[in-house]
């Protein structure tokens, strides 16, 4: 199962490409700043929004830090990753992604640090979205990068989708469905989303993940972002495991900044 920033039980990264992302998004940093609209973020959760960028839009996603926690045997195994997105919007309904964990830490029987996978995705956003409905596709191609035990030792490809229910009382319901195709397996992720809470400013969501195949987890939980300008949210998340092959924890902390 993911952590709430990622989009499957595969990590992306690649440390030459993850410190290009985040050297180059602290660049952009007070350019992104400047902008006054609001945009739409992939932030946290499971799944992703139904929204894409507008053409020559930009948006920087990052983990400050992202983690999970699991104790297995009777060994706790903790890990934290900075993990970077860059999004371009393309125009038509199209977004390019660019993603890495920028730099892990893991902590357990033994310690280590050093990139993760890398990867690239193209998500179209549907005809027939609107106000009161959304839907969304994402397809992901990941390449192992990364350094042991942070990389996958192999390519992925990956489709998801996602799609999403406006509510009265700025309420929301989204589900989101995923295959992914990998080195260690295949593995298929449903999960719900609901949205209790959100006045523009502050939201508040629940959500649950089910995966089975080569994975098998139940997780659930839920998150709070706060849009301190329209173009810059923070937010923090956390899921719980629900079952013995479950993550015990996963969860972070995060940043989204924009550029419409």
């Amino acid at each position: 199962m993911p952590t709430p920033n990622t989009r499957s039980p595969t990590t992306w990264s690649g440390k030459p490409l993850g410190r290009v992302l985040l050297g180059g998004a602290l660049v952009l940093l007070p350019w992104m700043a400047a902008a006054q609209d609001a945009a739409p973020f992939d932030r946290p959760g499971i799944g992703f929004a139904t929204e894409v960028l507008g053409a020559r839009g930009f948006a920087w996603e990052q983990g400050l830090p992202d983690f999970s926690s699991d104790r297995s045997e009777g060994v706790d195994t903790r890990q934290y990753v900075l993990d970077s997105r860059l999004r371009v919007g393309l125009g038509a309904g199209l977004e390019l992604q660019v993603a890495s964990d920028s730099y892990n830490w893991q902590r357990g029987t033994t310690r280590a640090r050093g990139g993760g996978d890398s990867s690239a995705s193209l998500k179209w956003q549907l005809p027939g979205s609107g106000e009161s409905f959304g839907w969304a596709v994402l397809g992901t191609y990941g390449l192992a990068t990364g350094q042991a035990p942070f990389s996958d030792e192999g390519s992925s490809r990956e489709l998801g989708v996602t799609a999403s229910w406006a509510l009265p009382a700025q309420r929301a319901v989204a589900i989101y469905l995923d295959y992914l195709d990998a080195a260690h397996g295949h593995v298929w992720t449903f999960s719900p989303n609901y949205t209790w809470y959100d006045d523009g400013r502050l939201a508040a969501y629940v959500e649950a993940g089910l995966s089975a195949g080569s994975e098998r987890e139940r997780v659930a939980g839920g998150g709070v972002t706060w849009r301190w300008r329209p173009q810059l949210q923070l937010d923090a998340s956390l899921l719980r495991g629900l079952s013995g092959d479950s993550t015990d924890w996963q969860g972070g902390v995060g940043v989204s900044i924009a550029l419409q």
